[in-house]
């Protein structure tokens, strides 16, 4: 019995040392996971070793930090391949691109941040976002604020306890009241816009995608340069987002 305790506190702390590596603002050092995790120091240098051994971590000995590994990349494009909610969510993004010609992008919320899931070019690459994976702090965008409004205030206000909240151009919200009041309108009306508050010139429309319990797991978007945008086309646009969220939706077993 003591043996299956140690093997399932190994396999604890393997996951926590991943987690923290993965989800650290800058790559930590030795030093800083032991003293955040609290693992001993000769442990930690075990399961470390075989992390690299396995390249699920990657060292930089000149530095001394520790950066998510090729094998862990890997393990995570396959999940998102092979998951049939990222599968359907990515055929609508697509769809959605091919039909508008423009970019579009699927994200998740984790913590503060939108993690994309997927993305599709449009004609003319207007996107802050790299690769799948990436993440932006919520606040700052349609999908974002989407994900947010979904959730009760008192959780929005908890995640941004304590946060200064990033501003990356003039039209970004950094006011904790008048995000949350953006909130308010994006849940009443069902569909978010970012005027420029992530991408000077690009304007971007998010609508929520829902499961079969009609809860907000994830939401779609499409980017557009203002210059492309008429005065009139706006309620045509936001139609066509809304209509593939719900066709993301009913894929996903929302009736």
């Amino acid at each position: 019995m003591s043996g299956k305790k140690t093997l399932v506190k190994s396999a604890s702390r393997v996951l926590d040392i991943i987690e923290y590596i993965v989800n650290s603002a800058k790559p930590p050092t030795f030093t800083a996971i032991q003293e955040s995790l609290d693992i001993p120091k000769s442990s930690l240098s075990y399961l470390l070793q075989d992390l690299l051994a396995r390249e699920y971590i990657h060292c930089d000995s000149a530095a001394k930090v520790y950066y998510p590994g090729l094998k862990l990349i890997q393990v995570s494009a396959a999940c998102i391949n092979n998951t049939d909610i990222t599968k359907e969510i990515s055929l609508v993004t697509k769809k959605l691109s091919d039909e508008l010609g423009e970019t579009t992008h699927a994200g998740i919320l984790e913590g503060r941040f939108v993690v994309y899931i997927a993305k599709c070019h449009g004609e003319k690459e207007l996107s802050a976002v790299r690769t799948i994976g990436f993440k932006i702090p919520a606040h700052a965008t349609g999908i974002g604020k989407v994900l947010l409004a979904a959730l009760p205030e008192a959780e929005v206000k908890r995640l941004l306890d304590g946060i200064e909240l990033e501003q990356y151009t003039q039209n970004t919200i950094t006011s904790e009241e008048l995000l949350l009041n953006e909130l308010k309108k994006v849940a009443n009306q069902g569909f978010a816009v970012d005027d420029q508050e992530i991408i000077p010139g690009g304007i971007c429309i998010a609508a929520p995608i829902y499961d079969k319990e009609h809860k907000t797991i994830a939401a779609l978007s499409v980017t557009i340069p203002v210059i492309r945008i008429a005065s009139d086309s706006m309620g045509t646009l936001i139609g066509k987002v809304q209509a593939a969220a719900k066709t993301a939706s009913g894929r996903l077993g929302k009736v």
